[in-house]
């Protein structure tokens, strides 16, 4: 067998097994992985259930007769609208002990109750009239290895933190949600372009392109871009978005500038997260054979235009160190302000103003720092 294709199984492989053991694992105990353990968590779980919806549109096949949490699976379906909603119930003594540690530990259960489908009609009548209480939308694509159980939770733990200042829609597009199943994902993903960039279309046409935003972790950046180049070449207006978030993306990073200059004008801010304590990223590097755009480190991508957002300092907290958007609450709190109130990068909390070859970048503060980073990011 040829020595690149034992390199790529071998590597695959292992980039299942950090998935996986991510999956398992519900705490990380090495203190080592953490640089500042100073910040507390913000308050998101009470001491009573607590359930949450999210808005759904999702390219998966459905499997009639299951319960909610496996209504859809990893195959490709057509595309469908619908709201789920998903229970979280406080361990007891868990939560106030969780916030003091400088890692990550569950403190709660979640569970989706329900899975509706809607009719065209009723779902746009719907998010039309959640809109209105809540101004903006924030349009979730979700990365490799997620299925569809997976998805909704993470989605409503997103509304549930944003607290009514933004209305939450995940795209659920047909991961199989194994760890082993990146080559079929990448696969699925790009089949997920049209029916993305339609709906990225319809929304900015439905709600106003100012008040529409679209994060995407990973893998689901691919999907994303490519939406955003196909939607771009269609579409006479600009922009088409408020705001392009990208998590922890799973690209080319010199792919990614040299695309920059089609994708600035359908966005009016792009901000992206990138950590050298990534493991899946880094072992997709090594399949690739570049750089990854959410890496950082010596791999960081600092370029006029984006905002970067290296969020290294703030340490591994959860045991990949590729979720760190959802298990880390300085993390969180950053993202809380961006999407939530549509706060720049230069004027949020926490963040200290870098510089990388004449261009600014932002780096999570060290402890103590955060008035000093603040007043100096505005300069």
């Amino acid at each position: 067998m040829p020595r690149i294709t034992c390199k790529w199984q071998l590597l695959t492989l292992l980039l299942a097994f950090t998935m996986l053991l991510a999956d398992a694992t519900g705490s990380v105990l090495a203190e080592e992985w953490l640089t500042d353990s100073t910040t507390a968590e913000p308050a998101r779980t009470g001491q009573t259930p607590a359930s949450v919806g999210v808005f759904y549109l999702t390219n998966r096949e459905i499997s009639e007769g299951s319960p909610a949490a496996d209504r859809y699976n990893g195959n490709r379906g057509v595309s469908r609208f619908g709201r789920c909603e998903v229970e979280f119930t406080p361990i007891p003594f868990v939560n106030d002990v969780a916030s003091r540690l400088p890692f990550y530990v569950q403190k709660e259960t979640s569970t989706i109750k329900h899975a509706e489908q809607l009719e065209p009609p009723d779902f746009w009548e719907e998010i039309t009239g959640s809109i209105d209480r809540t101004g903006s939308v924030v349009l979730f694509v979700h990365g490799y290895n997620y299925g569809f159980e997976r998805t909704c939770r993470m989605a409503t733990e997103m509304q549930r933190y944003l607290e009514g200042r933004a209305t939450v829609i995940v795209f659920s597009w047909p991961s199989n949600g194994l760890p082993s199943d990146y080559v079929k994902d990448l696969a699925d993903i790009e089949w997920s372009v049209p029916q993305l960039s339609d709906f990225i279309g319809q929304l900015g046409e439905r709600i106003g392109h100012g008040r529409l935003r679209v994060l995407a972790h990973s893998l689901g950046s691919r999907g994303v871009i490519q939406a955003l180049l196909r939607l771009g070449a269609v579409k006479g207006q600009r922009p088409l978005l408020a705001d392009l978030v990208l998590l922890a993306p799973d690209y080319d990073a010199q792919s990614f500038i040299d695309l920059l200059p089609r994708l600035q004008p359908l966005a009016a801010g792009i901000t992206l997260y990138a950590s050298a304590n990534d493991t899946p990223l880094r072992l997709s590097r090594q399949l690739s054979g570049y750089p990854r755009l959410g890496e950082g480190g010596e791999y960081l991508t600092v370029v006029e235009g984006v905002e970067t957002i290296d969020v290294s300092s703030a340490g591994m907290y959860q045991i990949t160190g590729h979720e760190y958007f959802y298990f880390h609450p300085r993390v969180t709190a950053d993202l809380q302000a961006l999407l939530g109130d549509g706060v720049r990068a230069g004027e949020r909390a926490g963040l200290q103003v870098m510089q990388r070859d004449g261009v600014r970048y932002w780096a999570f503060a060290q402890a103590g720092a955060t008035a000093a980073s603040k007043g100096d990011a505005r300069q």
